[in-house]
């Protein structure tokens, strides 16, 4: 599916989508500032009081605390990093439909062939230059297929009852938080489940109840057609600091994990 068919798609999706009506917020956004440009007046005018001072002291020591605790628990810190991206990935939840509304489906998801090309576990060595890493207790792979983003090569991995993807990246993919590097972009409807999980101490999502449609989007924001396709499976994502992992499967959820957890 191209970028055109996905666009078309969301536009249809977006348009069937009941917005509340937009409030009347110029006359109280202009009371608000200047109400605030007096209030910064006067403070410049006498300067905040000794208590005050320490009472502003303390509450950004207290913030600083705050998020140093937060990022010190692995909950915490697999939110925060949602937040901010690091995954290398992100996950874009389409609006909940008016009562009565039907949704625009997705496209029927195609065959592996249609945007991967058949390899082997050489061939991955020869050209991607790394070794791919399977499963502990999992024979190889059933077939074997590569995918070249370019900015990212991608291995598939094709098993009876799961598809496994790892996608190196280049070192350096966030900087501060903010995305350098290129991302796989995930579309879900309303109704399909999110999960928060934590694979290997790294944030990783489990994707569940309802078809996605993922994409990759290079470092200029552009998609690469050849990425665009409809995932029906669930699936579980995460990543360590080199490889992008999806398991695109049949499996039930802690099966997905048991997998997950056993890779580097």
């Amino acid at each position: 599916m191209d970028e055109l068919i996905f666009e078309e798609a969301v536009r249809a999706i977006a348009a069937a989508a009941a917005y509340p009506p937009t409030p009347q917020l110029r006359a109280r956004v202009l009371d608000a500032i200047a109400a605030d440009a007096a209030a910064t007046a006067r403070s410049r005018r006498s300067g905040p009081p000794p208590i005050l001072r320490f009472a502003i002291v303390a509450s950004i020591a207290a913030a600083v605390v705050g998020i140093a605790i937060a990022l010190s628990v692995p909950s915490s810190r697999s939110a925060i990093a949602d937040f901010f991206g690091i995954e290398g990935s992100r996950i874009e939840v389409l609006p909940t439909l008016a009562p009565g509304v039907t949704p625009t489906p997705f496209p029927t998801p195609a065959g592996i062939e249609s945007y991967a090309t058949p390899s082997s576990l050489d061939g991955v060595r020869r050209d991607f230059g790394f070794v791919a890493a399977l499963p502990p207790g999992e024979a190889e792979p059933d077939a074997v297929y590569v995918a070249d983003y370019l900015s990212a090569q991608a291995v598939i991995l094709h098993y009876e009852s799961f598809d496994l993807w790892e996608v190196r990246l280049s070192a350096g993919t966030f900087n501060k938080g903010v995305p350098i590097q290129p991302v796989f972009d995930k579309l879900v409807g309303s109704g399909t489940k999110i999960e928060d999980l934590t694979i290997n101490g790294s944030a990783a999502a489990w994707i569940s109840g309802g078809a996605h449609i993922v994409r990759y989007v290079d470092a200029n924001g552009r998609t690469v057609d050849a990425s665009v396709r409809t995932v029906a499976r669930n699936t579980l994502v995460w990543h360590n600091d080199a490889f992008f992992y999806r398991l695109e499967t049949d499996l039930p959820e802690a099966e997905a994990i048991r997998i997950a957890n056993s890779l580097p």
